[in-house]
């Protein structure tokens, strides 16, 4: 049964690390937007500003510009053990009780990141020093602006 256990576990954490995370995107001018991500417990605060920054370059590109600046930036850790799953086994026996127990933390809650960025064109002298949306998402940009907001950490 613990074998069981163990590899429940394990399962949930994998499918926490596969999927789990959600983008929403607010425009607040029309080279201005505001992005929120919420992560899986398992992406961690690393993976939430990973989905942050790529989308971040899309968003560029979608909105029809070549460049961004991430103006503003802020993380939040709101994972917390929110119980146990448990397992108890015994015997009993001639007035005496033998158990054992295990319990594994299950966690709850997400990693944030939000962000604004200011998106530029090509050859625009405020965005000299921008971050170029393509080189960003590398070779594979194209398959990355058709999908849309990324939905793992990984």
């Amino acid at each position: 049964m613990l074998g069981l256990i163990r590899f429940l576990a394990l399962f949930a954490t994998a499918t926490w690390l596969s999927g789990c995370a959600s983008t929403e995107t607010t425009r607040l001018a029309n080279n201005v937007v505001r992005i929120d991500v919420s992560a899986a417990p398992a992406c961690g605060r690393t993976g939430a500003i990973k989905i942050a920054n790529q989308m971040a370059a899309v968003e560029t590109i979608q909105a029809g510009f070549d460049r961004y600046v991430i103006a503003t930036m802020d993380e939040a850790n709101n994972v917390r053990v929110v119980g146990y799953s448990g397992n108890t086994t015994g015997t009993y026996g001639y007035g005496s009780y033998n158990a054992n127990s295990t319990a594994f933390p299950v966690y709850g809650g997400s990693h944030d990141a939000a962000m604004i960025v200011i998106m530029f064109n090509e050859g625009d002298p405020e965005g000299r020093n921008a971050i170029p949306a393509k080189q960003a998402l590398g070779s594979e940009w194209q398959e990355m602006v058709a999908q849309g907001a990324p939905t793992t950490c990984t």
